[in-house]
């Protein structure tokens, strides 16, 4: 079915399903190795795949790598096994020295792991030194939630001074041109989109929203090559035992993993997609790391998810408009006395504030970069015990839209066709996005996360020919 597109004033779309779990690309997943690609045409189909019926060659290729990315390391926050969801207020509420805050989707109670979190911590932060008057004020990071925090002060008449360690503006925002026209290959939605602030910024720039149907979707399956109703059971089977878990007040002491087992969800091969599909995917993380008050972190409005056309990195890009933002400028130290803040640049330099918001992503605090000092004992808890998903991507435009009209495909045994069930090149691409509408082209994402995503093939060639033998296989019969 047609999904409506909407801006500004127009009519709001009609209502439509949505997932209850938080991630799928949100954030800040993304930023070194969006590289494109054309299709390799050496590359032979993998054993399995009857290359009479094979669908067509992509026209060019995207494919992200953010687990490599040094200035990310990961896509976004996830609550491990063993972690209390209280760890995210603690960091929220942290006022180090009287004087430097933490910014990021990882200390947003509300909305962990979304660009909604990333912005709504960095107002937040901000408000936060407001209450001292300050004078003079560093960002350290020029992501979401960096940008959110610079246009609060700077609004408030604050000298703000921006420092980002990459040659770029946006963080896990990245929007790459090189086809011509705006690709996202870090966050694409905004989830929960009315009320939503992300919204209303992307209203104010007159960029394009789609609504997502996750029931728009057909799934099929690898080894048959056709279209499989086992599939939507199995979402079903596992929507229910994630319900469960909210009722019955989730330890922080058990896995998602060992959740799904006692229910019997971990052994068949459309059960382990469901799981790869709707958990792994979604947090960046196997159900066998991820907590199981994970599944009840954060709130939700229940108004659906929107994609965002146009350019998502314009949305930092105008937070941070008429204020000063030092590209390539990694900070080392941070270190708070009575009287401000110092701090020192890679480069050698040393800077002076009366007050600093660190707005890098977790793995980076997790990595001392940088160096916070005073560094309390319950803050350096609360950052040890959160851990970074992976999410990776890979887009393929084509000639036509030969896949049909479903927004969503779900592939059953993704990866490599003919993989053993359960393996990670069987949980590799198990999910793909019709981007043909938002795009103005006919395209495809794919995606992977956790585990899967780590071992994918190292070069962006081989994530591409992996995305395509999925397709051969699942559209062969």
């Amino acid at each position: 079915m047609a999904t409506p597109t909407y801006s500004g004033g127009m009519r709001s779309p009609a209502p439509v399903s949505r997932r209850t779990l938080l991630g799928a690309a949100a954030l800040g997943a993304l930023g070194l190795a969006a590289t494109g690609y054309g299709w390799p045409r050496s590359t032979m189909l993998p054993q399995g795949v009857t290359p009479a019926q094979v669908t067509p060659t992509p026209l060019r290729s995207l494919v992200s790598r953010w687990d490599i990315n040094p200035w990310a390391r990961g896509s976004y926050s996830a609550l491990p096994v063993g972690t209390d969801s209280s760890v995210r207020q603690v960091l929220a509420s942290a006022l180090m020295g009287g004087r430097i805050v933490l910014a990021g989707e990882y200390c947003d109670p509300g909305h962990p792991s979304t660009t909604t979190g990333a912005y709504s911590s960095g107002v937040r932060a901000a408000r936060r030194l407001l209450r001292n008057s300050p004078r003079s004020v560093v960002v350290i990071g020029a992501g979401m939630a960096g940008a959110a925090a610079a246009r609060t002060l700077a609004d408030a008449g604050v000298s703000v001074t921006v420092l980002e360690a990459s040659g770029r503006v946006g963080g896990r925002i990245l929007t790459n041109e090189s086809w011509g026209r705006p690709v996202e290959m870090g966050a694409a939605w905004i989830h929960d989109w009315q009320p939503n602030p992300i919204t209303t910024l992307a209203r104010n720039a007159d960029l394009p929203l789609r609504v997502t149907n996750y029931d728009d979707s057909v799934v099929r399956d690898t080894v048959t090559g056709r279209v499989s109703s086992a599939g939507a059971q199995a979402d079903d089977r596992l929507a229910a035992a994630i319900d469960s878990i909210g009722d019955a007040e989730p330890s922080r002491l058990t896995s998602v993993a060992t959740w799904l087992r006692r229910r019997d969800l971990a052994r068949g091969r459309f059960d382990q997609w469901a799981t790869a599909t709707e958990l792994t995917q979604e947090y960046g993380l196997d159900p066998a790391r991820l907590g199981q008050q994970a599944q009840t972190e954060g709130s939700s409005n229940d108004s659906g998810d929107v994609l965002v056309g146009g350019g998502y990195s314009q949305l930092v890009s105008g937070l941070l408009s008429r204020i000063t933002v030092s590209r390539r400028s990694p900070v080392t130290a941070v270190n708070a006395d009575a009287r401000g803040v110092d701090l020192r640049v890679n480069d050698g330099r040393v800077l002076r504030a009366d007050a600093v918001v660190v707005a890098v992503p977790l793995a980076l605090l997790q990595a001392r970069l940088p160096a916070i000092s005073p560094w309390p004992r319950a803050v350096a808890g609360a950052v040890a015990g959160l851990t970074t998903g992976n999410l990776e991507k890979v887009v393929l435009q084509y000639e036509r839209r030969w896949w049909g009209s479903h927004q969503v495909l779900g592939m059953v045994g993704g990866g490599v066709a003919g993989a053993p069930a359960g393996s990670v090149a069987a949980l590799r691409w198990t999910e793909m996005f019709d981007l043909t509408d938002l795009l103005g082209v006919p395209s495809l994402v794919a995606f992977s996360g956790g585990a899967a995503a780590r071992a994918r093939p190292r070069t962006n060639a081989g994530c591409v020919a992996e995305v395509v033998a999925v397709l051969n296989a699942a559209y062969r019969g």
